[in-house]
């Protein structure tokens, strides 16, 4: 399996970059390979819990892939989790978390986390030596839709590092 986890610091509000991150379908409009994205299913299941089933088109050169998954957004935690679903596709198993933790100053530390696994071995084992690369790429996609959309903030001159460790937060 390909894994990568990153935690950067964004300049914006946790919950406006968690409510960005759970627009899905906005993918299309600055993640390049999507295509098409539709979400099918959407159930609030507690306050501040929604689950939906998303499928994603991912077209590369004169490829092109469909898969599902599930995606549950947890306001209360500040947190993402996405999860392969239904059958068929070239991905076999997908596990895309996403946690936001707030800074004093207001800004964000975003915890990201995916690990892929691919039915066909061989596109696995490319995938796996350009992985960590390939989620720096995408977080670098979503901090500058991020950076059009949404209000900046934050002191640039925070030690944010500090201060995550004083609160014992860990990546997850």
């Amino acid at each position: 399996m390909a894994e990568t986890r990153l935690r950067k610091r964004i300049m914006h509000r946790p919950a406006d970059l968690l409510e960005m991150v759970a627009d899905v379908e906005e993918y299309p409009k600055f993640i390049k390979p999507i295509s098409a994205l539709r979400v099918r299913d959407r159930k609030q299941v507690s306050t501040g819990v929604e689950i939906f089933d998303a499928q994603a088109t991912i077209s590369y050169k004169f490829i092109s892939e469909k898969f599902q998954s599930n995606v549950t957004v947890d306001r209360n935690k500040q947190s993402i989790s996405v999860k392969k679903s239904g059958h068929g596709g070239a991905v076999r198993d997908l596990d895309n978390r996403w946690v936001f933790h707030e800074l004093s100053d207001g800004s964000t530390v975003v915890d990201f986390y995916v690990k892929v696994k691919l039915k066909a071995f061989p596109l696995e084992m490319l995938m796996r030596d350009k992985f960590d690369k390939t989620g720096d790429h995408i977080m670098g996609l979503f901090v500058l839709h991020a950076d059009k959309i949404l209000e900046k903030v934050g002191d640039p001159e925070l030690y944010w590092r500090n201060e995550l460790k004083e609160r014992k937060i860990h990546s997850s």
